[in-house]
């Protein structure tokens, strides 16, 4: 079953016309295969190593300091190429719940962005062996679809928005 999942995703992805159609295509796999429609995608400058929120779907990105919750050391891993996932963020709630994963986008060995995966639907329990593959696979596999050549230069300053 992992490998239809992870099969499909990959093809969603490489299949994506443009950036807004592989932002969807990352909005489909956050939702449908990683139970969550409460992401943010934060856009790595390379010249300051400063985040910026590029992309949000399902939360108001005032609301939260989703960088401040994965704290110095977290931000530190996730940056050298490491998920992080907090299977204790399920137990919190309300407006200031936990982050539950950040993982990294990478290209050519650097971390270009990452994104924030908030909390889960009320199905999904918690993250598993096989969403672990799905997170690598987006580390791996998105940064193209979803930053085309500009995954190789200097970051666009505008991201395509929020959507709530």
């Amino acid at each position: 079953m992992n490998d239809l999942r992870l099969e499909a995703a990959r093809k969603r992805l490489a299949e994506s016309r443009d950036q807004e159609d592989a932002i969807e295509g990352l909005r489909e796999i956050v939702g449908n295969f990683l139970g969550s429609e409460e992401i943010g995608l934060f856009r790595v400058d390379p010249e300051t190593a400063n985040l910026r929120l590029f992309w949000s779907f399902g939360i108001g990105p005032e609301k939260y300091d989703l960088v401040r919750a994965l704290g110095d050391a977290g931000l530190r891993r996730v940056m050298r190429g490491e998920c992080h996932v907090d299977q204790a963020a399920r137990e919190h709630s309300g407006a200031r719940a936990k982050v539950q994963a950040f993982v990294p986008i990478r290209c050519a060995n650097q971390t270009i962005a990452i994104l924030g995966i908030l909390r889960l639907l009320p199905q999904k329990v918690s993250f598993d062996s096989s969403d672990m593959e799905l997170f690598k696979l987006l580390s791996d596999e998105a940064a193209e679809p979803l930053f085309g050549a500009r995954a190789h230069s200097k970051l666009a300053t505008e991201g395509p928005g929020v959507q709530a």
